[in-house]
């Protein structure tokens, strides 16, 4: 973690503080008593040369005074205690000379050792005359006019030397002062420092510590967290480890296994795993660990305490840490055993309704075989015998007879169109709708429906109108079309019975054509509209209108197969508007076989 190795740094950065600031105080007591060494050194040596020269100041007032006695008294220890003054003073001269280097002094010395040259040389030339050439007054005034202004000089001289001298030594005595004081202030400073450092390093230990102990306590509680919600999650959740075994389990995943905690921790998934399902989870957990997969879910089965199967959602992903070395496989899995027997029963269940709806087709194409079997020579009859009537106009019984049989003769049309209707759909339930396409022209075939239709119109009260001045010639199956526009001419006469029926025909743009059926009916309620294409949907009561509610559906299925349209638009109490467009060149997938029922039914509307 980031935090601990933040505090250990501060512990190195600290101890680092406290040897520097240990270092700097070594350092400073050696550098000041290295510095107050020399300096007394300095000092010793500016004391012992003010001391010299203090001497020889004492040493010229013995000269003087062995110069005076001499000369009031000039015995030969006189004299020889003169000489060895001298000479020590000479020698005394000479180490002063050695000792000063400023100029100062260099140039007082200079002067001292000229006024002794003078000095010595009228004591040379005093003492060359002889001890009794005079009387002793004569010496003594002598002495007083030619020696004592040099004496007073060179006493001055030296006098002059030994204020240097103590200037130089109280200077050294400041300087050290200085020295020691400013060693001492840098001393203080170093270890001010030195403390500041360790006192920062220790308020950002004392607060990384805090911080590091508040981290402690967040990951505590995201712990806690993640352990109650491990365990009091609604799906199973297990740590897996790399050989394939459990480490970890939420009380969910025992409940879906049916083990007890114990009984699974160490325990390898495999050993609970479905055989079937066995060689697939190992590959998944193979992939998983070589990095092609981060995660995948499936089903798979595990086996219950009994043998009970138990079907689960499985999902399954790598964790790994902060390095991105993998750790363990988290998986969660769901119970989905009452889906998977639901599953089982829908698919029975939908196997069963297959087989009953084939057999409600087969039954349908056989009852519509076996109802058109008798229709056909009743037909024929009827018409044979409506001709019959027909030839004989001036006979009241046939007319009156034939007005029964045109009678007869539609309903049998009717119901030969029913049966039709009642063919096809059991037939196109399965397969696919066979289309015969030629060049058709859809005004001719318009206007050629129409017409057969005149006799219902007549019957209903209703004006046909077929607006059709110019030929739209298109490439489509004539029967299957004729059908179509039958289908909707029928139910805009029964629906608008008494009102008249428009049929347009028209070419529209994109190489389409276009019918149009319009009645001024009942017209059709706003919630029935979206579903009066659907199979054996009807628009009102069968009480008042018969039918089996497959006419439209069988348009729409006709119109889609030649890769067109049929649109509805109606309001209640106003008729409705049936149109057809249709491609003048349907596609490719068109031509032959058109599509299948499920196919039509499928497209929207």
């Amino acid at each position: 973690m980031r935090a601990p190795s933040f505090t250990r740094g501060l512990f190195v950065a600290l101890g680092l503080a406290i040897l520097l600031a240990l270092g700097v105080g070594v350092a400073s007591v050696l550098t000041l008593r290295s510095v107050t060494r020399e300096q007394g050194v300095t000092l010793v040596r500016e004391a012992t040369t003010l001391e010299a020269v203090q001497f020889l100041l004492v040493l010229s007032e013995r000269r003087a005074r062995h110069a005076r006695s001499w000369l009031l008294s000039p015995e030969p220890r006189l004299r020889h205690e003169l000489e060895a003054a001298r000479q020590e003073w000479e020698t005394r001269l000479r180490e002063l000379e050695e000792s000063f280097s400023g100029k100062e002094e260099q140039a007082l010395l200079a002067r001292i050792r000229e006024r002794q040259h003078a000095i010595q040389a009228v004591m040379d030339r005093l003492l060359a005359q002889g001890e009794w050439e005079a009387p002793q007054e004569d010496w003594k005034v002598r002495y007083e006019a030619e020696l004592r202004p040099l004496r007073v000089g060179l006493d001055q001289e030296l006098s002059r030397l030994v204020e240097l001298q103590q200037e130089s030594l109280q200077e050294a005595v400041r300087q050290q002062e200085w020295t020691r004081l400013r060693a001492i202030t840098r001393l203080g400073m170093a270890m001010l420092g030195a403390v500041l450092t360790a006192g920062l390093c220790g308020v950002l230990l004392v607060r990384s510590l805090r911080q590091h102990r508040r981290a402690e306590a967040r990951v505590l509680r995201s712990e806690a967290r993640f352990r109650a919600t491990f365990n009091q999650a609604a799906v199973g959740l297990a740590q897996v480890a790399m050989d394939g075994r459990w480490v970890l389990l939420n009380s969910r995943f025992c409940d879906i296994l049916g083990y007890g905690e114990r009984e699974l921790l160490g325990r390898r998934f495999a050993d609970l795993t479905h055989p079937e399902d066995l060689a697939r989870d190992e590959a998944h957990a193979r992939r998983l660990l070589a990095g092609e997969l981060s995660s995948f879910t499936y089903e798979k089965r595990y086996l219950r305490r009994g043998g009970e199967v138990v079907w689960v959602n499985l999902s399954a992903s790598l964790v790994h840490d902060d390095a991105g070395r993998p750790l363990y496989i988290l998986t969660a899995i769901e119970d989905i055993t009452r889906r998977k027997t639901l599953e089982e029963e829908r698919v029975l269940l939908l196997a069963e309704a297959r087989e009953a709806l084939r057999l409600r087709e087969e039954f349908l194409s056989v009852a519509s075989h076996e109802l058109r079997t008798p229709l056909t020579p009743l037909n024929l009859n009827l018409q044979v015998v409506l001709r019959e009537a027909r030839a004989h106009p001036e006979q009241s019984f046939a007319r009156r007879v034939a007005q029964r049989l045109e009678v007869g003769h539609q309903q049998v049309q009717r119901m030969t169109r029913l049966i039709e209707e009642l063919l096809d759909a059991s037939r196109w339930g399965s397969d696919r709708l066979v289309l015969s396409l030629e060049d058709v022209d859809l005004s001719a075939l318009v206007r050629e429906v129409a017409r057969r239709f005149e006799p219902v119109a007549r019957r209903t009260g209703s004006l046909l109108e077929v607006d059709a001045p110019e030929p739209v010639v298109g490439r489509w199956d004539a029967r299957r079309l004729a059908q179509v526009v039958a289908s909707l001419l029928s139910n805009a006469l029964k629906f608008g019975a008494g009102r008249p029926v428009l049929l347009r025909v028209e070419e529209a743009e994109g190489g389409l054509a276009r019918l149009t059926v319009r009645d001024h009916g009942i017209g059709i309620a706003p919630e029935l509209l979206p579903h009066v294409f659907e199979r054996f949907s009807r628009g009102v009561s069968d009480r008042h209108y018969g039918g089996m509610g497959l006419g439209l559906f069988l348009t729409r299925y006709v119109a889609r197969s030649m890769g067109g349209e049929v649109v509805a638009e109606s309001t209640l109490g106003q008729g409705a508007t049936f149109t057809v467009q249709l491609p003048q060149r349907p596609a490719e997938s068109s031509r032959g076989e058109g599509i299948s029922l499920g196919e039509a039914s499928a497209r929207p509307v």
